[in-house]
């Protein structure tokens, strides 16, 4: 009842703004912390194996209750799958209440942590701006990032970008106050399989405090995902904060490529928006002019196209248990992308360009 009684309160609570707000900033991080240090030094991901048990216990508690059917007289089995239930439900239990407030309340704070957020409605030109402001940095970066001598991109490794990536992101925490802090390591998802078909990068665990990522997306991209990823980590749980807060870090970071990764993973959500706009504006002919105008340098599509076949050689490198169960994945996938947008609503991933198009008001027009 105790234990009820506490899911009830926090989720009743979490619908209150302002107490949502206040825990985040101030109670959520020191639970993040502490379980963050804790859990890091592991090898895997724990909150994924949890998963897998909490999966697997949830069809043995079928399986218990089927057999109850033909063992109800006999004393020993029903003593022991009271127990199991009773047992089953405490768990939920505790899985529910960790929801509620590792994930629930802050996902329902306020956008960007109590910032204002403005309801002005931006033009089809200001989003022109910003489309072609997004290309020419990508063009830019493009020549500032290091090659070797065969022109290709040189790498850090992945512990030296999570660490430009983490100062990137708490040199902004002045502005944005939650992001201010100690980053984890991003661990290998063991369901990469799972994530690649589902086109999934990576994947927060409130429940253990940990960040995960397909093993399979390439290197050009990761700057930006564990950026995301990370953002979601410091409480920042909406879709479009995410992909905001990791542009933003780093797109003024020190670093070229995480600059050059930052503009070219935002550009199809600002050229998406464009298109839209010129359509309901009736302007389409002055897109079609400025995509031909404004466009990326041949290199860039070179760069993007030599990080993705690095990374499907490492694809097929593997093995991969789902190949038989290709078009069942791709159909459960399709079912997940559609709930998870009903879930999130007005807080999903192309959300992001009315952010930018706030953040650059005053900067761009």
């Amino acid at each position: 009842m105790v234990m009820t009684a506490l899911i009830i309160c926090t989720q009743l609570l979490s619908l209150i703004t302002i107490w949502a707000d206040f825990y985040t900033d101030h109670i959520y991080t020191f639970i993040r912390d502490p379980i963050s240090r804790i859990i890091e030094p592991l090898n895997i991901a724990l909150g994924e194996i949890l998963m897998y048990i909490g999966a697997t216990v949830m069809v043995m508690s079928v399986v218990i209750l089927i057999l109850l059917i033909f063992f109800r007289k006999r004393k020993g089995y029903v003593a022991f799958s009271s127990g199991f239930i009773k047992s089953l439900i405490f768990f939920i239990l505790i899985v529910l209440l960790i929801y509620s407030t590792q994930w629930l309340t802050p996902y329902r704070s306020s956008v960007l942590g109590n910032k204002e957020v403005t309801e002005y409605k931006y033009t089809t030109e200001q989003i022109r701006i910003l489309y072609i402001y997004i290309v020419d940095n990508i063009n830019e970066e493009c020549g500032n990032v290091l090659r070797d001598e065969n022109g290709n991109i040189i790498y850090d490794s992945k512990e030296e970008t999570e660490q430009k990536v983490s100062v990137a992101m708490n040199g902004i925490s002045n502005e944005y106050k939650r992001l201010n802090g100690y980053y984890p390591t991003i661990k290998p998802a063991l369901c990469s399989d799972v994530l690649d078909w589902m086109k999934i990068g990576g994947y927060t665990y409130p429940y253990t405090m940990e960040m995960t990522y397909n093993k399979y997306v390439n290197r050009f991209y990761f700057p930006t995902l564990y950026a995301h990823e990370s953002s979601h980590h410091m409480g920042y749980y909406k879709e479009h904060e995410a992909n905001f807060l990791s542009f933003v870090s780093c797109s003024k970071s020190d670093d070229p490529l995480l600059r050059y990764s930052a503009y070219y993973y935002m550009l199809r959500y600002i050229k998406d928006a464009y298109y839209k706009a010129s359509l309901a504006s009736e302007k389409k002919d002055d897109y079609l002019r400025d995509i031909k105008e404004h466009h990326l340098l041949a290199q860039v599509i070179t760069d993007v196209n030599n990080a993705n076949k690095e990374a499907e050689e490492l694809y097929l490198s593997d093995e991969h248990l789902l190949e038989d169960y290709a078009d069942e994945v791709s159909e459960i996938s399709e079912v997940g992308w559609d709930t998870q947008s009903q879930i999130l609503n007005e807080y999903d991933y192309e959300n992001v360009v009315f952010l930018l198009l706030q953040y650059y008001d005053g900067k761009l027009y």
